[in-house]
């Protein structure tokens, strides 16, 4: 059990201690951080479980009384198309269980205890996340209306992501531990900006909804599916009336956006003209996010890179302490120089022992 030098300042962080060291955490913040965001990521995934149900809860059949977990609007292009459908089955059952060996890589005691479980939850995360990958590019076009904005969210933070946890991978099997921290960090706020998306989408779309003058286009094929009705549909959005006589199979509509109407026509049109900017919105809170907590963590790094000196120094690498990718070997920083440390923080075959200081943060997969 990880146990802090320094004698507990309160009772409460006495009692506090008795939570957090047995999850291999030495500091309290750490363990701050650990449950919010990592709890966060873990209830979310937990409630969008039952989303693997596609056809009784995701987007039940049009003879279903069931409403669908799916915004409104968003099932016309899943059950409509069997390739969106495809798409949207994949990103599910790739991105959910991945999200769970996410949670477990966070965990220090998984790493401290059975790092076999580390190692192989890491790998299965980085196939799930690929898996994801796929089924979301096959739903970009369409998802929350398939705007610009939402396209070139999911591409960039779909291809990002991927490269950063590439870049995690090569310098853990370089041996350069806190570069693959640091990537690895990245590759996972990036991707889980999709939480923060969630609660800046819900609030800019009732302010969308206040205002009350925001309008998008929407096939009238989609309104119809939505409305579940010609004659509903028709009473709303006469323009769709070329669509319902068969006449115009391609006619668009003008859909109100608000929440406030109650109209699933309404509702979902909110949420497609706030989805991509909230998209935008969130992405940017965790880029600059974890930057921060990189920065605010430099001791931490300094730990890493002296164990990763000492086991390229074992290995037999060139230039140990800068074999993967440094600053002091890519850039113009100073040439970097072992510092002693007091005891031993490493354990066998590139993984990080995170006993002593800050064991918040995932190794190797």
């Amino acid at each position: 059990m990880v146990q802090s030098t320094r004698p507990p300042r309160s009772g409460f962080n006495a009692f506090a201690r008795k939570i957090y060291n047995p999850l291999v955490f030495s500091k309290a913040y750490n363990f701050i951080l650990w449950f919010i965001f990592a709890g966060a990521l873990f209830g979310f995934t937990l409630a969008r479980f039952t989303y693997l149900n596609f056809g009784g809860i995701f987007c039940p059949s049009s003879g279903s009384r069931g409403a669908n977990s799916a915004a409104p609007g968003e099932c016309y292009w899943y059950r409509s198309y069997d390739w969106y459908k495809t798409g949207i089955i994949l990103h599910l059952a790739g991105i959910l269980p991945a999200c769970i060996f996410v949670v477990i890589q966070f965990t220090p005691v998984i790493r401290h205890k059975a790092i076999i479980i580390h190692r192989v939850s890491g790998w299965l995360a980085m196939l799930l996340w690929t898996v994801s990958l796929v089924g979301a590019l096959m739903i970009a076009r369409r998802a929350f209306n398939g705007t610009l904005d939402t396209q070139a969210w999911i591409g960039l933070v779909g291809f990002g992501t991927t490269f950063c946890f590439v870049l995690s991978i090569w310098n853990v099997k370089r041996l350069q531990i806190e570069q693959h921290r640091a990537w690895m960090l990245r590759g996972w706020f990036y991707a889980g900006s999709i939480l923060t998306n969630r609660i800046i989408l819900v609030i800019a779309t009732n302010v969308i909804s206040s205002i009350g003058s925001y309008y998008t286009v929407w096939p009238c094929a989609k309104v119809a599916f939505t409305m579940r009705s010609d004659k509903a549909t028709l009473a709303l959005y006469p323009e769709c009336a070329s669509f319902i006589n068969g006449t115009n199979p391609h006619q668009q509509a003008v859909v109100h956006a608000s929440f406030n109407s109650g109209l699933p026509t309404e509702i979902g049109a909110g949420l497609n003209m706030c989805f991509g900017m909230a998209l935008w919105v969130a992405l940017a809170m965790h880029a600059v996010g974890v930057e921060v907590y990189l920065h605010l963590t430099p001791n931490e790094a300094k730990r890493l890179r002296n164990v990763s000196y000492q086991r390229q120094l074992e290995a037999g690498m060139k230039k140990p302490g800068s074999a993967g990718l440094t600053a002091d070997r890519l850039g113009d920083a100073e040439t970097w120089m072992p510092q002693a440390r007091k005891g031993s923080d490493s354990t066998a075959d590139g993984d990080v022992d995170d006993r002593k200081p800050n064991s918040e943060l995932p190794t190797s997969p």
